[in-house]
């Protein structure tokens, strides 16, 4: 097996712009492209199982809105090994893609400063539906590294229209958040949840430092 690059190169950076300009479309919050090779999914699988999990909330509530949490965190993650050089990846190739396109992501450079580990059993009941906080804004980057299961977005808390997302290994998925192409409020941000957790599921999510105002 090779060692693993995380290097930036030209394919990557069209990839993301193609995967950008889905996403600025007036009727997407979500898109997801191939990204990631074997031996760098390898380096991140390793990294990961390195580190400390403790049980996630079993619900949380904000708003009247309760999610179910089944799932165990690492949180915050350490920005250290192969995931420093993930985040750092999609840092250079989003802030490359963006160069010359308008203000897609309102702060940059960006600067992926929440990270977390989640890892569901088999079994699991997943994550409720839900929105990330309209404190992070920009763009929120999910990156499935094992598991069987479903990363669906839908119209409504009730679930309705859900729609599976190919979160396959080897692909990230990109959601907007808020300020992404000019959003602003709820509408910037998709309902989302996971949900058919077959064959467990370990994932990363990166998040835009929160808005300090």
């Amino acid at each position: 097996m090779g060692e693993a690059s995380f290097a930036m190169t030209s394919g990557r950076v069209g990839s993301m712009q193609r995967a950008l300009q889905r996403l600025a479309r007036p009727d997407t919050r979500v898109t997801s492209l191939a990204f990631l090779d074997q031996e760098e999914l390898s380096a991140l699988r390793a990294e990961a199982a390195r580190q400390s999990f403790r049980m996630a909330t079993p619900v949380i509530e904000h708003r009247g809105n309760r999610v179910r949490q089944d799932f165990e965190v690492c949180f915050p993650a350490p920005r250290s090994g192969a995931f420093d050089k993930l985040a750092t990846l999609l840092e250079d190739s989003i802030m490359t893609a963006c160069a010359g396109r308008g203000q897609l992501v309102p702060e940059l450079p960006i600067d992926l400063a929440d990270f977390a580990i989640q890892r569901y059993p088999a079994g699991s009941d997943g994550i409720g539906i839900h929105r990330d906080g309209k404190r992070y804004p920009g763009i929120v980057v999910i990156v499935t590294l094992d598991g069987i299961s479903r990363l669906f977005t839908c119209d409504d808390r009730d679930g309705n229209n859900k729609r599976r997302i190919d979160d396959r290994p080897g692909r990230i998925v990109l959601l907007s958040a808020e300020g992404f192409a000019g959003r602003q409020g709820e509408g910037a941000r998709p309902l989302h949840g996971v949900d058919r957790v077959t064959g467990g599921r370990l994932s990363l999510g990166f998040r835009c430092g929160p808005a300090t105002s």
